[in-house]
């Protein structure tokens, strides 16, 4: 196919860090690239609860890089959060971002689908 992009990259990243008596925390990342498509996605989350009376801190951040394709679409969400659970101070803080590219490659090229019969019709 002339004109087509078979290099498509994806990267993702995602970062969690909680300061307090009791914490945890999360990080998730998932990539897809193939000719004419590449996909990431990132989650982080950090929750932290101090024993005494002072406000724990926590830190969720996530970065995902597409690049290769003509159509790019990229979204991030951020939630933080503090507030007291009886009298316990807790601290959320919650990162999702997803990010994609498509156009200019053909992952499908060298399959034929001729010999699949019937069980395709209308959708090509």
């Amino acid at each position: 196919m002339s004109g087509s992009i078979n290099t498509f990259l994806a990267g993702a990243n995602g970062t969690a860090h909680a300061v307090g008596d009791l914490t945890t925390t999360n990080t998730a990342t998932a990539t897809l690239a193939a000719p004419g498509l590449a996909i990431g996605y990132a989650a982080a989350v950090a929750v932290s609860q101090n024993t005494v009376p002072v406000v724990p801190h926590t830190s969720a951040a996530t970065e995902v890089g597409v690049s290769g394709g003509y159509i790019t679409s990229a979204h991030t969400g951020h939630w933080s959060v503090d507030f007291l659970m009886g009298s316990t101070p807790v601290s959320v803080d919650v990162s999702v971002t997803t990010a994609s590219t498509h156009g200019g490659g053909d992952f499908l090229a060298g399959y034929s689908v001729a010999g699949l019969g019937s069980s395709l019709h209308g959708l090509f």
